[in-house]
């Protein structure tokens, strides 16, 4: 299965609620890989094997630890270095 890393935005404080009143925020795709199996293992549905993809993924050389992500898969998505404002 596929995984897409996209690095968030940074918050811009502006909330908005409403019908029309959202504020578009770009999200940028820095990496994708399959989460194929090795060993009859895909990593995306354990903990453990979510901790071990961000650690690949906090290896990379796009990381940036002032950066937050958000690692989407089909089934299990989760977030580096992510707190909401």
């Amino acid at each position: 299965m596929l995984i897409r890393v996209l690095e968030i935005p940074p918050p811009t404080g502006n909330m908005h609620f409403g019908k029309n009143n959202g504020e578009p925020q770009t999200f940028i795709e820095v990496d994708w890989f399959r989460d194929d199996p090795l060993d009859g293992v895909q990593h995306m549905f354990t903990e453990e094997g979510r901790e071990r993809i961000a650690k690949f993924i906090r290896d990379k050389k796009y990381f940036d630890p002032e950066k937050a992500y958000l690692v989407l898969h089909q089934e299990h998505t989760f977030t580096i270095n992510y707190k909401a404002p």
